[in-house]
């Protein structure tokens, strides 16, 4: 079995390549199935969690067993942890079920999340999407503005609550040596000239979403949500069109959702409909599909 490590993961991926990689996994029959999130009671402690999404092969609709793996991804947060979650994929061979790879997790999982969100981009942002704005701050976004830089050509980025290390980071990335990075502290003028905005996580000093009480982005505008514990204005759910990675679990079954990732890349659903439709992206947790794809694609070559 190889131990495939985090840069080993660095070294074969592209953030085109995966893009494409998940868009033809959301097209595929591949099986997915899901399974509850287990709870592990702790003495005086907040529980931790045991979060286990398999995935594998269609080897019936794919009439072969010859070729095809089966994989797991296994993440757990404890209370005590200083990072959010551990994380490790182990990929089995489909036809000896041996197994034939363990990857490392978080960084498999750091490349996937950006490629999502990237990918729903795609279909969800106006092609001639230039101006980003982001709000807040996450480890994440480094490698998210990236993948974002390879589907819209973005000249300029405007941070907003970030902190100075991501900005740093970001600086670093190779596709954005073109686009012009700043910052500012008047989010809502900003968001008048935002074609997107991402909603990142909290603001690295106030640890609150406060900017995004008065979150109202102009017509056309999309927004890519990229931390689930964001509140998002009611006013701006109810009008914009709303989408996720998986409808089969989506991130708030109260809300009205337009469409998957899925349905958007087998053309069964359309994604905006009009030039100046408000969209919204936030992902689901289910990520056990977008996970194998990836490891299948690092093991193939790593």
């Amino acid at each position: 079995m190889r131990i495939i490590s985090s840069d080993e993961i660095d070294a074969c991926l592209e953030d085109r390549d995966v893009i494409e990689t998940l868009r033809r996994a959301f097209r595929s029959n591949t099986i997915a199935p899901g399974i509850p999130e287990q709870v592990i009671e702790r003495l005086d402690q907040a529980a931790g969690r045991l979060n286990v999404q398999p995935a594998w092969t269609n080897f019936t609709a794919q009439g072969d067993v010859t070729r095809g793996y089966v994989g797991c991804s296994l993440s757990l947060e404890l209370p005590e942890q200083k990072t959010s979650s551990s994380s490790l994929y182990i990929l089995f061979s489909g036809t000896g079920a041996q197994p034939i790879a363990l990857i490392d997790g978080m960084r498999l999982g750091a490349w996937r999340s950006a490629a999502l969100h990237a990918l729903a981009a795609s279909y969800l942002s106006r092609e001639d999407t230039a101006r980003l704005l982001v709000i807040g701050d996450n480890p994440l976004l480094p490698r998210v503005l990236s993948a974002y830089a390879t589907t819209r050509n973005l000249t300029s980025i405007l941070f907003a609550g970030t902190s100075a290390e991501t900005r740093r980071k970001a600086a670093n990335q190779p596709s954005l040596a073109k686009v012009s990075l700043g910052e500012t502290t008047e989010i809502h003028a900003a968001q008048e000239g935002a074609d997107m905005i991402c909603v990142a996580g909290p603001d690295s000093e106030r640890g609150s979403f406060h900017a995004l009480t008065y979150l109202d982005p102009p017509v056309g505008c999309h927004v890519d949500v990229l931390d689930n514990a964001a509140t998002i204005p009611s006013a701006f759910l109810e009008e914009a069109r709303l989408f996720s990675s998986n409808m089969a679990a989506p991130p708030n079954p109260d809300l009205e959702w337009a469409a998957d990732l899925f349905e958007l890349a087998k053309g069964s659903k359309a994604g905006r409909r009009y030039y100046g439709q408000r969209t919204l992206f936030l992902p689901s947790a289910k990520t056990g599909l977008e996970d194998y794809a990836l490891a299948a694609h690092v093991f193939l070559r790593s």
